[in-house]
């Protein structure tokens, strides 16, 4: 490895020793907030990045009011889906099998289906939420230890040498700077997951009323 990599390890190590006691809170927090924040993307999948949803809503509609007839129609529908990855290709291929297969009950069980794909889609989002809200407080308390460890070295040594103070004035810098450093992506990042899980939810329950249209009536 080369010798900038250790000067930047060395520098991280020093940071958090100068940052005090609440640096190891704050990087705790960062981990959990990141941890379940990278969980939920990975559990929508490609789609969270894809710009094609409201393409794949308006393809399954012109693949089920096609003149090929209902069952033509569901097959060259799921053989769409079936070609693109996605959260939302899977639950509309479920979705049409179970129209096709209990039409009577598809109703039900597509309202069961959705209510559970959104709250497997928002699992863990609450935890980042609250992490996000964390970090700053904890920077917060971070400034607040290192000026009363400032203003305990001015009472016993007075404000003639800045040296001393040097230390709890850091300390107070640091960890706020590391608070804000959390708290600002994890906030950014947190709202696009919720704007994707939206557009998610609005495009699946779209498409439900369109396959129970077609098949249901």
């Amino acid at each position: 490895m080369s010798n900038s990599f250790y000067v930047f390890i060395e520098s991280l190590k020093s940071t958090y020793q100068a940052g005090g006691v609440v640096m190891l809170p704050i990087l705790l927090v960062g981990t959990i907030g990141f941890y379940y924040l990278f969980s939920s993307w990975f559990r929508i999948g490609s789609d969270f990045f894809k710009q094609d949803l409201q393409r794949v809503i308006k393809n399954l509609r012109h693949d089920l009011n096609g003149d090929n007839g209902q069952a033509a129609g569901a097959e060259v529908a799921v053989n769409r889906l079936k070609k693109r990855r996605g959260i939302l290709s899977r639950e509309l291929r479920f979705a049409i099998e179970q129209a096709q297969k209990n039409p009577e009950g598809f109703r039900d069980v597509m309202q069961v289906r959705l209510l559970g794909t959104i709250r497997y889609m928002e699992k863990g989002s609450h935890i980042v939420a609250v992490m996000a809200a964390a970090a700053p407080l904890l920077g917060l308390l971070g400034t607040v230890t290192g000026m009363v460890s400032t203003f305990e070295v001015i009472t016993l040594y007075g404000n003639q040498n800045p040296v001393l103070m040097a230390d709890g004035i850091s300390e107070a810098l640091i960890s706020t700077q590391s608070g804000l450093l959390v708290a600002f992506p994890l906030t950014l990042l947190k709202q696009r997951l919720d704007e994707r899980v939206e557009i998610l939810t609005q495009e699946l329950q779209l498409g439900a009323t369109i396959i129970d249209n077609y098949f249901v009536g």
